[in-house]
């Protein structure tokens, strides 16, 4: 099983892959405009055994969430508050960048399984 986690913004998405071992096995940047949600729908089609974690599916994730969802996505709900306590918590402090805190994402449904599906 892939665990793919995403950090949407207004103008990109990005997704990082994890494995069952919590290894990183691939990442990507998406630009947001018409067509680019099947760029990502190809890019995640690698890997058969896959869930989504989306961050703040209810809220900047809605419309991402929404999608993969019509597509046949497993998703759960990773609220913002989560990953930035887990990048506090991470070694190396509180430096935000979009690939950390989807990798975030994607780790929280290892452990936490009060995640809210979509």
């Amino acid at each position: 099983m892939i665990l793919i986690g995403v950090d949407p913004h207004k103008s990109s998405r990005t997704a990082v892959a994890v494995d069952a071992a919590d290894h990183q096995v691939a990442r990507r940047r998406f630009v947001v405009n018409a067509g680019r949600f099947h760029q990502l729908m190809r890019w995640y089609e690698q890997w058969p055994e896959r869930r989504f974690a989306i961050e703040g599916a209810r809220g900047m994730g809605r419309t991402l969430a929404q999608q993969l969802a019509m597509a046949g996505g497993n998703i759960v709900d990773v609220p913002s508050t989560l990953s930035a306590r887990a990048r506090l918590l991470a070694t190396g402090g509180d430096h935000k960048t979009d690939a950390k805190d989807a990798r975030h994402v994607a780790q929280s449904p290892w452990s936490r399984h009060d995640l809210l599906a979509v």
